[in-house]
C-alpha cells in the first residue's frame, strides 16, 4: 500500500479526518439498521425554474417503481425529499405525490401534495441546511417509492436543482449514488478481502479512490481504480485481530464534472476468525493398515545370549524381524475456524449514501424530520457526527474540482 501525501496537505488531513470521524460515529450508530438505496433514475421537475418560497409544483418520473420486495406492500406514491449535501443519509420530506395508476406499471406522476406534519416547503429545508447567509449552490432532490405504511424509502429516482438567490431552477448535472461491499459479512482476520465500490447510475465515468487508516492512525491509499461498468474494486488485508474493525473510504471522482457529481462512502468492515484449510484426504473412522510383515516371529529367541562382547561394533546393524504389522494410517476428520459468509449491500455503510458498508456495516438513510434534527436516540448523533465528517470528505472533491475548473 502506498501512503498518500503527507498530513501537511490539505486534502490528506480532511481526507484523515473524516475517515477518524466517520469511524467513531459508525461505531456509535452500530445498532441502526441497514438500508440499501437503489438510484432508478431521473425525474422532470414542472415548473423547471422559480422562486425557492414557491418551488416545484408537480413532477413526472422518467420510469415505474420497481417490484416491491414484499408484494402485499405496494408502492402507492411518492415521496419528494432534500438531501443534504454535507450527508446524503439524511433527507427532508418536502411532499407527497399520489398517482393515477399502480406504480409496479406506470410513473410517478402528478401534483406535488401541500406540506403537512412532517413535511416542509423547499426553503425551509434549505434554511434547515443554511440557517443563514445565502443559500447558492446545488442540491439534490429525490423522488421515493414508499409503500402506504411509510415504511423506509429504498428505491428512488433523482433530479439535482441549482439554488442561486432565492431561485432554484433544475440542471442537467446527475447526482451520484455510491456503495461499497465484499464478499462476507465478517472478511477473516489477517487475510486479503476484495472492496467493491459501485456507482449509480453506471453510465457515470471516473475513478474510485479507496483510503483506510493504518496501525498508527495515518491515512494509506488501497489504490485508485477505473470504474467498469459502473463498477470497481481493490485487495485489502484485514487487521490481525478478530473483531477489529477496519475502516476504508471511497471517493468517485467523475471524468466528466459537469455531467456528474463527486461521492464519498464510508464503509466499516469488523474482522471474523480466521479460516482453516480444509483436508484433501478422504476421512475414515478407523486407520487402515497398510504394511505387511517382514518375518515370521517366533515364541522363543532363537539364539542365547552370547558370554563375551564382540571385539567391535559392526559396521551396519542387523535388520531385526518385525514382529507385526506397522498401520499407516489415512487423513481424519479435522475441525478449523471458518469464516462467516454473508451477503452483500452498501451504507451504509457508508453513500451517495455515506454510512458504513452494507457488508460488515450499516448504511442508514434518514427518513421523515427535519435535516436539522432526525430522531433523538444515539444512531442519530451518529448520523450528525458522520454528516459533520463527511463534510470533510467533500471538501477535498471540491478542491479538485475547483482546480479542474469545474463548477460546484
Amino acid at each position: 500500500m502506498n501512503p498518500v501525501a503527507p498530513l501537511r496537505s490539505p486534502v490528506a488531513m480532511l481526507t484523515a479526518l473524516a475517515l477518524l470521524c466517520g469511524t467513531l460515529a459508525i461505531v456509535l450508530a452500530l445498532s441502526t439498521p441497514a438500508s440499501a438505496l437503489t438510484r432508478h433514475g431521473t425525474f422532470t421537475l414542472t415548473p423547471a425554474s422559480g422562486t425557492v418560497a414557491a418551488g416545484p409544483v408537480s413532477l413526472t418520473a422518467a420510469g415505474p417503481c420497481p417490484t416491491p420486495a414484499d408484494a402485499a406492500k405496494p408502492y402507492v406514491k411518492g415521496v419528494l425529499a432534500l438531501v443534504n449535501p454535507g450527508d446524503p443519509t439524511l433527507t427532508a420530506p418536502l411532499a407527497e405525490v399520489v398517482p393515477g395508476g399502480p406504480l409496479g406499471t406506470t410513473p410517478i406522476s402528478g401534483a406535488l401534495g401541500a406540506p403537512g406534519t412532517g413535511f416542509g416547503t423547499l426553503q425551509e429545508r434549505l434554511r434547515e441546511i443554511v440557517p443563514s447567509g445565502p443559500m447558492d449552490g446545488r442540491y439534490e432532490l429525490r423522488l421515493f417509492c414508499e409503500t402506504a405504511d411509510a415504511e423506509t424509502r429504498a428505491e428512488y429516482f433523482s433530479q439535482l436543482i441549482e439554488v442561486t438567490g432565492d431561485d432554484w431552477a433544475a440542471v442537467g448535472q446527475q447526482a451520484t449514488n455510491l456503495t461499497v461491499s465484499t464478499d462476507s459479512a465478517l472478511p477473516p482476520a489477517g487475510r486479503p478481502f476484495p472492496v467493491r465500490a459501485e456507482v449509480q447510475p453506471a453510465t457515470a465515468a471516473g475513478t474510485v479512490t479507496f483510503l483506510t487508516l493504518d496501525s498508527n492512525g495515518e491515512p494509506v491509499e488501497l489504490g485508485t481504480k477505473e470504474l467498469v461498468d459502473g463498477k470497481a474494486e481493490v485487495t485489502a488485508t484485514m487487521p490481525d485481530t478478530v473483531n477489529l474493525d477496519m475502516a476504508v473510504l471511497a471517493q468517485f471522482t467523475p471524468a466528466d464534472p459537469a455531467a456528474y457529481t463527486a461521492a464519498s462512502y464510508l464503509a466499516v468492515f469488523t474482522a471474523g476468525p480466521a479460516t482453516t484449510p480444509t483436508p484433501t484426504g478422504t476421512p475414515t473412522g478407523e486407520p487402515t493398515a497398510t504394511g505387511t510383515p517382514t518375518g515370521t516371529p517366533t515364541g522363543e529367541p532363537t539364539d542365547g545370549p552370547t558370554d563375551e562382547p564382540t571385539d567391535g561394533p559392526t559396521d551396519e546393524p542387523a535388520p531385526a524381524d518385525s514382529t507385526g504389522p506397522t498401520p499407516t494410517a489415512t487423513d481424519t476428520d479435522s475441525t478449523g475456524g471458518s469464516g462467516t459468509s454473508g451477503g452483500t449491500d452498501t451504507s451504509g455503510g457508508s453513500g451517495g449514501d455515506s454510512g458504513s458498508g452494507s457488508t460488515g456495516g450499516t448504511t442508514t438513510h434518514g427518513g421523515n424530520g427535519s435535516l436539522a434534527a432526525t430522531g433523538s436516540t444515539a444512531a442519530s448523533a451518529a448520523l450528525g457526527s458522520l454528516a459533520l465528517c463527511l463534510l470533510g470528505a467533500a471538501a477535498v472533491i471540491q478542491t479538485r474540482r475547483r482546480k479542474g475548473g469545474a463548477r460546484p
